[in-house]
């Protein structure tokens, strides 16, 4: 009899352990997903220089075909952490954010007037917005702690990857038209079909519940604090500084070939710079620790620098690449900081602000060259050098009062 309960019960542990593979595989293919479809900001890169051409913008200007829209996302990702889980389910706010984004992504290939197109560009911003503003609240909501470095570990990797991929199809398909960097995009129904299903077999109540029953948060800790602003300022500049990489690098390669596929393998460069970043932060930040910061921000320096002198396309790839890792590290930290130091209730919102401050940087970037241009006569190797040299700054400054120190402690 005892060995038939013995029996029964490691049937029952077994089950239960199944079960809970299980659930921890959907939980994770529903993060990476949406991973997939917030990692995107340089899906049309390829394209822009070909873009500006047919609707007789400016360089400078060209920018605004991927920057003016992230006014929408700053608006939407702001107003997104206050409501998202509260008076709006994540569910229904996944579905909507990935509908859009999929929807408003596509219908640019029909587009022949420029207004219309901007407005296309400003609801793919809001699904983009609201997508990127939710992958580290998802994969806190549904991945246990133990697991949930691994999941975001995968989410970065495959969300860089792509960007990597639409990239290089996106400036394959620009040679054919420019219109035609928009089907690339057919590439995201896939991660959209698994966040359908997905999100039909999970539950975003279970994780809340077990971390409100297994941490104990401080009055100090639940506050705002100087750290969290600090990441917040410094995400601003970065926002600023690097989107003469992520959505401006087909202006850097025109003048050394002005193929738009060649243009796709060095966008790709940046994309495939920033998986290696997403895979070499958690090794660096064990060994480099409070430093980790600073490191990344000097590697960011570097890639701008490179890419303002090299005059090969070898060589700007191989500089783009490092821009890439730096970057991509960059973030990983800042939001690591925020992590170490938000509480569970304001991480959403903390994170929101964040990704609205870095979409807002990327909105004045536009503004930024024009106003270098204006001053120097450059507007395409100059802003990579004063770009460089407020990173640098912001390196030497965040060396000595750390945010990364402060939420170690």
């Amino acid at each position: 009899m005892l060995f038939i309960c013995r029996f029964h019960s490691r049937e029952v542990n077994m089950e239960s352990e199944k079960k809970q593979l299980n659930n921890y595989r959907v939980a994770a293919a529903v993060t990476v997903a949406v991973f997939c479809m917030g990692q995107i900001p340089g899906s049309i890169d390829a394209a822009i220089s070909k873009i500006t051409d047919y609707f007789h913008l400016t360089s400078t200007s060209g920018l605004y075909v991927t920057t003016i829209a992230c006014i929408v996302s700053v608006v939407f990702s702001t107003m997104l952490g206050f409501f998202a889980g509260k008076k709006v389910g994540f569910k229904p706010l996944i579905i909507f954010c990935a509908t859009v984004e999929l929807v408003s992504a596509l219908v640019p290939f029909f587009a022949e007037n420029f207004v219309f197109f901007i407005i296309l560009r400003g609801l793919f911003d809001i699904g983009f917005g609201g997508m990127q503003s939710l992958e580290n609240t998802v994969a806190t909501k549904l991945v246990t702690p133990e697991r949930r470095a691994k999941v975001l570990g995968l989410g970065t990797f495959f969300g860089f990857g792509m960007n990597c991929l639409l990239q290089f199809v996106g400036g394959v398909l620009a040679d054919a038209g420019w219109n035609y960097v928009f089907l690339n995009h057919l590439l995201l129904i896939i991660p959209y079909v698994i966040i359908l299903i997905g999100l039909s077999k999970v539950s975003f109540e279970g994780q809340d519940k077990l971390e409100n029953n297994t941490r104990s948060e401080t009055a100090a800790h639940k506050k705002l604090n100087i750290s969290v602003f600090q990441v917040w300022l410094l995400i601003l500049f970065v926002g600023i500084v690097i989107a003469p990489l992520l959505v401006g690098c087909s202006f850097l390669s025109a003048p050394l070939n002005s193929s738009a596929t060649v243009a796709g393998v060095v966008a790709v460069c940046f994309s495939a710079g920033c998986m290696i970043g997403g895979v070499l932060f958690p090794k660096m930040q064990k060994l480099l620790k409070s430093w980790t910061l600073t490191a990344f921000l000097i590697v960011t320096v570097v890639g701008l620098v490179g890419c303002a002198m090299t005059r090969s396309i070898v060589i700007l790839c191989i500089m783009i690449l490092i821009g890439g890792i730096g970057f991509a590290a960059t973030q990983a930290t800042l939001m690591m900081i925020l992590g170490l130091s938000t509480s569970s209730d304001r991480i959403a919102l903390a994170s929101a602000v964040m990704m609205a401050l870095f979409n807002l940087g990327m909105f004045l970037s536009s503004t930024y060259e024009n106003a270098i241009a204006a001053i120097t006569g450059d507007a395409l190797y100059m802003p990579l050098y004063i770009g460089a040299g407020i990173l640098l700054v912001f390196a030497i400054i965040y060396s000595i009062f750390s945010p990364m120190r402060r939420a170690l402690k």
